[in-house]
């Protein structure tokens, strides 16, 4: 009897199956054409239109990279400038080129350094956090400690070589500013810095071997204090 029972399930669960597919099947050839039409339109239209723009973009890039090895400013700037108000994946390599453009072109530091700033990026792409760092080394001068500590952001807790240029940066400006504790400080955990380039754990090492150790503050004490004190080490002294 349960085979027989078996056979009767079994039939009744192929009979679900035929119902369900002349229902559900326009749907499903309807979904296989459309993830047929959906790779063919990627492979046959929208790769090929995409591959096109990035290889555009590549030799507007190389172009205006050409113009200003040969000094041609203008045409330089222009094609950098129009490259990063693109918005691109290549916006910010080319936004660094474009404030090496102003600056040398016109010697306007604080354009080439606007450019810098509103790219940077603590959190972006490698270049997006170089020009970050960029625009705080142009600024270091005029922009005090905590300025540069907030342009910087979480740059300069990085683990990596750019994160160590950020604490360097933070530790000779803490020294500029008279702080020299702070800064033996940073330059301390510079030297020891697995991530930091063997360059600032050199200037690191030369920096230690040139600012003076603070002198420990000592506590004032009364001279009513002071008194007892140096008539006992006379006592000790003469032993009387």
């Amino acid at each position: 009897m349960s085979d027989i029972f078996e056979e009767v399930d079994e039939s009744l669960r192929q009979d679900k199956i035929e119902t369900a597919w002349k229902r559900y099947r326009l749907f499903v050839y309807g979904g296989a054409a459309l993830l047929i039409g959906a790779v063919a339109v990627n492979e046959f239209v929208l790769y090929p239109h995409f591959a096109e723009i990035r290889t555009e973009r590549a030799k507007a890039f190389e172009s205006a990279a050409t113009q200003l090895a040969d000094g041609d400013y203008t045409d330089a700037e222009a094609g950098f400038r129009a490259l990063v108000e693109e918005g691109s994946s290549l916006s910010p390599l080319a936004a660094n080129y474009l404030a090496q453009t102003v600056y040398e072109g016109s010697g306007d530091a604080a354009g080439a350094t606007n450019v810098l700033a509103e790219t940077g990026k603590a959190d972006g792409t490698p270049f997006e956090r170089g020009a970050l760092l960029k625009a705080a080394y142009a600024k270091a001068d005029t922009a005090s400690l905590a300025e540069l500590e907030t342009l910087l952001g979480d740059l300069k807790e990085e683990e990596s070589g750019l994160g160590a240029l950020a604490r360097e940066l933070i530790a000779a400006k803490a020294y500029a500013e008279g702080d020299a504790a702070r800064a033996r400080t940073a330059y301390n955990r510079l030297k020891f810095d697995a991530a930091a380039p063997q360059g600032v754990v050199r200037r690191a090492e030369i920096a230690l071997a040139a600012i003076p150790i603070p002198a420990e503050t000592t506590t004032d004490i009364p001279a009513e204090e002071a008194a007892p004190a140096e008539a006992s080490e006379t006592t000790e002294e003469t032993g009387q």
